[in-house]
């Protein structure tokens, strides 16, 4: 970074999000308009989190964008379209240039969000560097057209992201709103997925006879889903969050050539997570889970049952590295009902977390 005396910058952190009902399809490319409204939880700041440094000074010669402290070849056209967009309402920016350094800690483009996380820190911290009008619409509309799912990062707690109007997002309910929800994020594969979900969508969109379908009951689930949050009804919120992860991917297999985000470890937490839900008596939900577009799952627990969880999960995937399940000590927690087979050293990491209050600008 330069030493320039008259440099100025802002750093601002935010989380990925993770949908619950999940945005798929775009209307219009350019602006990133979405076929359906979609339903998330930001996550807290604490575990994952991207750090976007933004920086100006009348020295800089050309826009640089450091990811990881690496310098780019070149900035990416979304990129180029957030940093055209403040050109174009800033009062103070058409012959000034900014360097940009990101970082995430956790793995990028392995269906954990890293995308939205890194561009609402981005959106976010040029519209304060820039001091633009309307900064939370100005904010949520940047991050937007740099990756669509980026708009709900803009909020903590339980953000919609409507499609009709302005396609802006909103926050429904505040992280306070149930604070017994936690989320365990098992990290199978850390790898950059096959197919970009831009690319996905688009191929969706074109081949898939589903994708119709799946717009028809989108909204009705919506609905359904913001009273199950409102009342704290988590039997009737596990169950429209899978079935829509599993509509999501069929989707996905439904489009050609197929899109195929799950592998076979994500198939066998799935059938974990079903056979476990079925061990109590008074037949509850004790978890749920969602896959993005990306092998890695998402669970939804209460509180009350994060630490059997945790043990059963120590129990089934086993490994040589103690860190993974650093979170709970004891492995004794195999249910007799639960016949799943042990998995082990398929494992990288698991994440505990909770419902996040949203970005925080650091300086």
């Amino acid at each position: 970074m330069s030493t320039d005396t008259s440099v100025r910058s802002v750093t601002c952190q935010a989380s990925p999000n993770i949908a619950l009902i999940k945005y798929w399809g775009k209307r219009n490319e350019e602006l990133i308009l979405p076929d359906n409204d979609s339903l998330s939880i930001t996550l807290d700041l604490t575990d994952m989190h991207s750090y976007t440094t933004v920086s100006t000074s009348p020295s800089m010669a050309c826009d640089t964008f450091y990811f990881e402290g690496v310098l780019q070849t070149k900035l990416s056209s979304r990129m180029q379209k957030v940093l055209g967009e403040v050109r174009r309402r800033a009062k103070d920016m058409q012959n000034q240039f900014v360097e940009i350094r990101s970082q995430n800690t956790f793995p990028a483009s392995s269906g954990l969000a890293s995308s939205a996380s890194a561009y609402a820190s981005l959106a976010i911290a040029l519209t304060k560097l820039f001091n633009l009008d309307n900064p939370d619409a100005t904010a949520a509309y940047l991050a937007r057209i740099g990756s669509g799912s980026a708009i709900r990062s803009v909020y903590g707690g339980f953000v919609r992201w409507s499609s009709e109007g302005e396609c802006l997002s909103s926050c429904l309910f505040p992280m306070e709103h149930w604070p017994d929800l936690r989320l365990i994020i098992l990290i199978f594969n850390p790898s950059k997925k096959p197919v970009s979900s831009t690319d996905a969508m688009q191929r969706t969109r074109e081949t898939s006879t589903l994708f119709s379908a799946r717009l028809a009951t989108v909204n009705d689930k919506i609905e359904k889903l913001i009273e199950a949050i409102r009342i704290k009804d988590f039997n009737t919120f596990a169950k429209i969050v899978m079935m829509d992860s599993s509509q999501f991917h069929a989707v996905c297999m439904d489009t050609y050539p197929p899109v195929i985000y799950l592998n076979e470890q994500s198939k066998h937490l799935i059938d974990l997570v079903h056979a476990y839900n079925k061990t109590d008596e008074n037949g509850a939900m004790k978890v749920a889970y969602t896959f993005d577009a990306g092998p890695n799952p998402f669970c939804f627990i209460r509180e009350e049952h994060t630490e059997e969880f945790l043990r059963l999960l120590k129990y089934i995937y086993p490994t040589v590295d103690n860190n993974v399940h650093k979170h709970v000590a004891n492995s004794d927690a195999k249910l007799p009902s639960i016949n799943v087979p042990i998995a082990p050293n398929v494992l990288e990491r698991i994440v505990l977390t909770k419902i996040g209050s949203g970005p925080k600008i650091i300086s």
